[in-house]
């Protein structure tokens, strides 16, 4: 039974599993005049090779669609639309998660004119 305490110790030293990163829900993030499905595609897109070309045709379209949206909120619907591809990335810890979030907004802000983003 002396095998028992290290079995233990060995168990209990283990880290935890990393938190997954939670994407919210679409309807959540985005108004009705801008669907779910717009930002699933919006989501493919981002994921693709031209992420600027991409962010400036979706802030023209959600400007088109929702004229009220600020542009906090419509960098809030293109970080939610970006998530799912943060979210298949390999490296989940807190830290890169931020700072993947921090740069796409930094990017946002920059193609949307320098626009306020929180």
């Amino acid at each position: 039974m002396k095998a028992m305490p290290f079995l233990l110790l060995a168990l209990c030293s283990c880290s935890a599993p990393k938190a997954q990163l939670q994407c919210p829900a679409f309807a959540d993030v985005a108004p009705a005049a801008i669907p779910s499905d717009y930002l699933e595609d919006l989501s493919q897109r981002l994921a693709g090779p031209d992420r600027a070309n991409t962010v400036v045709t979706a802030v023209a379209d959600m400007r088109k669609r929702a004229p009220t949206l600020t542009p906090d909120e419509m960098t809030d619907i293109l970080i939610a639309a970006d998530c799912p591809n943060a979210a298949a990335k390999p490296d989940h810890d807190i830290a890169a998660d931020r700072a993947r979030i921090a740069a796409f907004r930094a990017q946002v802000s920059t193609l949307m004119g320098g626009q306020q983003t929180r």
